[in-house]
């Protein structure tokens, strides 16, 4: 739920979009952008029990809370789609 409501208040806080440049991501990063009225990008390090969320140059750091990024990730693109 905390999720969710920081990616609602991000797009409510926005009336513009926001184009980010892609990273060249290195080890066991796996990441993925969601483009709705702005852009949130989504990664997750091996070995981290989180996940971060960077929207509009600001991060946070969510919980798995015991969900595997697989199933996190899945739920998520099909948010975006």
């Amino acid at each position: 739920m905390k999720k969710l409501t920081f990616i609602l208040l991000a797009v409510a806080g926005s009336l513009a979009f926001v184009n980010c440049s892609s990273d060249d991501d290195k080890g066991g990063k796996d990441c993925f952008d969601c483009n709705m009225i702005v852009t949130a990008k989504y990664c997750y390090e091996d070995g981290n029990d989180y996940y971060t969320v960077e929207v509009m140059g600001q991060s946070e750091n969510i919980p798995l809370e015991g969900e595997s990024w697989a199933n996190i990730k899945a739920g998520l693109q099909e948010i975006c789609d």
